[in-house]
C-alpha cells in the first residue's frame, strides 16, 4: 500500500530579506525532492526574493524500492494518466498553498518548475489554475491537458532535448502547439545533443525568460 506523501522537503531561504516570490521545483519519477533542489544555488543569485521549495512526489515509486512519483506510471494510457494527474493534483496543490500561507505570498508571485514527469503535474496544474500562477517552466517533459482549461494567462516555457530517448522532444512540440492554438504566452527552446537532463544553456534559457515575467 502506498504510505502518504512527505510533509519535510527541502527548501532554500531568500538570498535577499523577506521572501516575496515563491518558485516550486517538481522532480521527475523515482527521484525526490533532494534532486532539484540542487538546481538553487545556480538560479538564487537571478532571483534573490524567491523562496524556494522542493517538495517530495506525493507517493513512493511503485516501480522500485527508492524514490517518489506525482503518478504511478505502470499504464501509460493517455486516459489513465490524465486521470491519475487529476486525482493527485490536489495533494500537490495542498503542499504549495501551505508554503504560500505561511509566506503570504498568493498564486501571482509563484513559479511552478517541473523536469519529466514533474512537467507533467506542473503542466496540469498551471492549466487548472483560477488565480494564474506568475510563470511555469517545464523541462523535458509533456503537456498533460485538463478537462477544463481555466487559466491561459500564466507564461509558459519549454525546453528540451532533441536526443531526449525517455520523453521524445515532440511532446515538447505538441505542448508548444497546444500553446499557441490557445492563445498562451510560451517560450520553446530544443537543444542539440541533449538527452533526458538539464543542461548549462536550457537553465540560462529559463533565467532569461523569468526575468522577463512582470
Amino acid at each position: 500500500m502506498l504510505s502518504e506523501e512527505i510533509v519535510d522537503y527541502p527548501e532554500i531561504k531568500p538570498l535577499s530579506g523577506k521572501a516575496d516570490k515563491l518558485l516550486v521545483l517538481l522532480h521527475g519519477v523515482g527521484s525526490d525532492g533532494h534532486d532539484l533542489i540542487g538546481l538553487v544555488p545556480f538560479i538564487q543569485e537571478a532571483l534573490p526574493h524567491h523562496h524556494f521549495i522542493s517538495p517530495h512526489g506525493v507517493e513512493p515509486y511503485d516501480m522500485a524500492p527508492f524514490g517518489r512519483q506525482w503518478f504511478s506510471l505502470k499504464d501509460r494510457d493517455n486516459t489513465t494518466i490524465s486521470q491519475l494527474v487529476k486525482n493527485n493534483s490536489a495533494k500537490v496543490e495542498k503542499i504549495i498553498e501551505d508554503k504560500q500561507n505561511e509566506l503570504g505570498i498568493k498564486n501571482s508571485d509563484t513559479i511552478i518548475v517541473g523536469f519529466s514527469q514533474g512537467t507533467m503535474m506542473a503542466s496540469y496544474l498551471t492549466l487548472i489554475q483560477k488565480e494564474p500562477f506568475a510563470a511555469m517552466v517545464g523541462f523535458s517533459g509533456r503537456l498533460v491537458k485538463p478537462a477544463d482549461l481555466n487559466n491561459t494567462s500564466t507564461p509558459i516555457c519549454i525546453i528540451h532535448g532533441l536526443n531526449d530517448d525517455v520523453v521524445p522532444a515532440s511532446q515538447s512540440k505538441e505542448f508548444a502547439k497546444y500553446c499557441e492554438n490557445n492563445n498562451i504566452n510560451y517560450q520553446l527552446h530544443l537543444i542539440p545533443n541533449l538527452t533526458h537532463s538539464i543542461d548549462g544553456s536550457g537553465m540560462q534559457f529559463a533565467l532569461n525568460f523569468l526575468r522577463g515575467i512582470k
